[in-house]
């Protein structure tokens, strides 16, 4: 660990504002207290505070301390873990501002960009402290810009209020919390700048939502929920264009007075403009017919625009901004994304719209939309679980059923092994009918859409295997479909963890066809729209790099690699699947996540609105995916991205790893996997995860046999790493990020500490706190 990797002025940044803390924390718990939490960080940052003795004696110490006491020093630790991530986030906004934007020469005409906004993974933090570290930010961008003398004492107030509110939630959010909190983020007004950047310069970027829309395995959502989402999102986008809107009114009221010849046009003018604010008025409730009024309002506009110009010989900056917004946000909402497990479609079809939630949601898009396109506030609908064309047929009878026309495309999601090593054969079926090709040229604008779960599939098979199906199912569908004459849209459902399909653009979009960066459509989950909407800065650049990856697309070949090195990725994944597969078989594996993990404790995190476990007996079937990450996150082993890899590795021959060492070069997707996971190995604490076993309830042999067995495997995985890259680093690529993850690691421990203490004490309130400070520090909730 090289400190000096680090920019000085985030060190720096870092320092001084975990100091105000300490600061808080002194004068809020005394001396006493101080004391107690500042030995234990610098504890934990030594050689013996991270091995397994020190921790069980930290621990030992701990459990000792009255619960309040407990509650303090967890508080502590989540607080300074947030400030640090709000201190990057700062000085990250902070380089961008003073970066100057290489605009693309390359005059590609790409497809959309589309954020899918989702509530789970949840973001776990209480939205009062969200609230509070956003000023916090903003105030840390400013001192970047510019030290003031006042900016000590007013982070001292800001981290004081901090240190009374919990990090965690303390109630269930409710579907309309989660879309309050999501569009408060993606409809603020900085962001709103970014979408009307994006649509003048041609580059058009769309976000769609899914709160309020995805039904599948969440009991409370139905037709309020989606009409409540549509509402919410209409509350915000309409009160930016009235306050727009009032600008321009302000700007004509000197011209009421206009004399002479140009009388009649300005009356003219004055009367559309009045009916303008009317239709904006009638508009704030959203009832059957409302596709109607926003039409107007869409031809109204335009002239107004066309009149203004004629009058003034200029065009109306306001007018036109409010212009591109609409061509963003068509339909005056955040366009909703609908999902519904695939059985209960066909269900669905079978009963009254009474006995079926998804079928009454249906209904209210065809009232709402009426005979105008239903896509303005509804954009697909999505299949999970989709396993046969049968499926796909009963998605679109039941769309017909409620909108006359099949006029909402249907979208299959294959997220599981067998879906994915399917879905080509599905697709052709599908397709092979010449009726639907017609419908979908007409009415879904000639493109056919699919979407590839993550999540799931690597909950299933492991990190690799699911990376490898995807791959494989992406390459040969882009054939079928191109094949029909059809345009190919690969909607991604990835998260921002490793284990659920994350990581950068770069490594993301590296090993994709040209065809899934024409339209680029992602997922942005839980915490992940935080950091990608809380700095309009941080959201530029994101964008700016896909244009970027999307370039580099252009500039190379869309090849394979060579039938050799497929063949070897395919026995890697076969093999890693089949490892990961046994072990969670295992009956003692299955005894430690329910002993040694937050599992049991799920149900009273709070985090999100949805359950965060199907129903049934605990097994890995009904755990939820992004529970199931979390359980791993939390323990500071990762397992399901690198398990199976560090064996195989072991059992090749010499001539064999030479093989995988080219294949590293000549496969975008092997080395983009090869780069992630040297990330996850690095941020592994096995002596962590050792403490939860020997803590946990699991008999003494069975906890050592398992501590073993992944220390085992774990730096076999390190050491494959290394052989396969040629560098000893495992983050040889971000020299800086194994620095921060080296600064960063230790002070997650004593969260760990104290998970531990309330999951034995049944302690929720600590238990809530720990989960919230171990995800800040992780960055990931699951």
């Amino acid at each position: 660990m090289n400190p000096e990797q680090l920019p000085k002025e985030l060190t720096n940044l870092v320092n001084w504002s975990v100091t105000e803390l300490g600061k808080v924390i002194k004068s809020e718990l005394g001396e006493e207290g101080f004391d107690r939490i500042e030995s234990l960080r610098q504890y934990v940052k030594t050689e013996d505070g991270g091995k397994l003795p020190g921790l069980l004696k930290i621990k030992n110490d701990l459990s000792h301390l009255p619960r309040q006491d407990q509650y303090a020093v967890a508080h502590a630790f989540a607080l300074m873990l947030e400030l640090i991530n709000s201190c990057e986030s700062a000085y990250r906004t902070h380089r961008l501002r003073q970066e100057t934007k290489v605009v693309s020469e390359e005059g590609h005409s790409y497809g959309h960009i589309v954020h899918v906004l989702t509530a789970h993974p949840t973001e776990s933090r209480n939205p009062d402290i969200i609230y509070y570290f956003k000023k916090i930010q903003k105030l840390l961008e400013r001192h970047l810009e510019s030290e003031q003398d006042k900016d000590t004492e007013e982070l001292f107030a800001l981290l004081k209020i901090t240190w009374r509110i919990p990090m965690s939630k303390q109630r269930k959010p409710s579907v309309m919390d989660e879309a309050e909190y999501i569009y408060s983020l993606a409809l603020h007004e900085d962001v709103m700048r970014v979408f009307i950047e994006q649509s003048s310069q041609k580059l058009p970027f769309y976000i769609r939502s899914w709160v309020g829309g995805d039904k599948d395995g969440h009991p409370g959502v139905n037709e309020k929920t989606l009409l409540g989402s549509l509402q919410m999102a209409r509350q915000f986008l309409l009160q930016w264009i009235q306050d727009k809107f009032s600008f321009f009114m302000k700007d004509l009221e000197p011209l009421e007075h206009t004399f002479g010849k140009h009388q009649s046009e300005m009356e003219q003018l004055l009367g559309l403009a009045a009916n303008m604010r009317k239709l904006l008025s009638q508009l704030k409730r959203i009832k059957p017919g409302d596709s109607k009024k926003t039409k107007l309002l869409q031809k109204t506009l335009d002239q107004l625009l066309e009149d203004y110009r004629r009058f003034l010989g200029v065009e109306s900056s306001v007018l036109f901004e409010i212009k591109l917004l609409l061509k963003v946000f068509p339909g005056l909402v955040v366009p909703l994304e609908l999902r519904e497990e695939a059985s209960l479609v066909h269900e669905a079809l079978k009963v009254s719209s009474r006995k079926s939630a998804i079928s009454r949601m249906l209904q209210l898009l065809g009232k709402i939309a009426s005979e105008n396109d239903p896509r303005f506030y509804v954009r697909g609908f999505v299949m999970s679980q989709t396993e046969s064309a049968k499926d796909l047929i009963a998605g679109v009878q039941l769309v017909e059923k409620y909108l006359g026309k099949a006029r909402l495309p249907v979208i299959p999601l294959f997220e599981s092994a067998h879906s994915l090593s399917s879905c080509v054969n599905i697709v052709e079926e599908f397709l092979k009918n010449s009726t639907r090709r017609k419908h979908i040229e007409n009415l879904w604008s000639k493109k056919f859409e699919v979407m590839l779960g993550y999540s799931d599939s690597a909950k299933e098979n492991g990190s690799f295997p699911s990376r490898f199906l995807i791959y494989s199912a992406i390459r040969e569908l882009e054939k079928v479909i191109k094949a029909h004459g059809l345009e190919p849209v690969f909607f991604h459902g990835s998260g921002g963890s490793v284990e659920r399909g994350g990581g950068s653009i770069q490594e993301q979009t590296e090993w994709w066809p040209h065809s899934a960066l024409n339209t680029v459509k992602v997922t942005v989950q839980g915490e992940m729209i935080y950091r990608n909407y809380s700095s309009s800065e941080i959201l530029r650049s994101q964008l700016d790099r896909l244009e970027s990856a999307r370039d580099q697309s252009q500039k190379r070949e869309d090849r394979f690699e060579s039938p050799r090195a497929r063949k070897d990725l395919l026995t890697l994944s076969q093999f890693v699947q089949h490892s990961y597969q046994e072990l969670l078989k295992e009956p003692a594996f299955l005894q430690l996540i329910e002993t040694a993990t937050p599992y049991i404790f799920l149900k009273d995190l709070k985090l999100g609105s949805r359950p965060a476990k199907r129903q049934g007996s605990v097994d890995i079937k009904h755990l939820r995916a992004i529970p199931w990450v979390l359980c791993w996150t939390q323990t500071r082993i990762l397992f399901p991205s690198w398990w199976g890899v560090g064996s195989f590795w072991k059992n090749l021959n010499e001539e064999g790893k030479v093989h995988f060492i080219r294949a590293f070069v000549e496969s975008s997707l092997f080395r983009s996997y090869i780069k992630l996971l040297g990330f996850t190995l690095e941020k592994v604490e096995l002596e962590i995860f050792a403490m939860y076993l020997h803590s946990s309830e699991l008999p003494k042999e069975v906890a050592e046999q398992m501590v073993q067995r992944f220390t085992e495997e774990y730096e076999q995985c390190r050491l494959a790493v290394r052989e396969i890259t040629g560098e000893e680093s495992l983050l040889w690529y971000r020299p800086w990020l194994e620095t921060s993850i080296a600064l960063r690691s230790p002070l997650i421990h004593p969260l760990n500490i104290l998970q531990l203490i309330a999951l034995k004490e049944k302690d929720v309130t600590l238990l809530r706190e720990t989960v919230t400070g171990v995800a800040s520090g992780m960055l990931t909730t699951g």
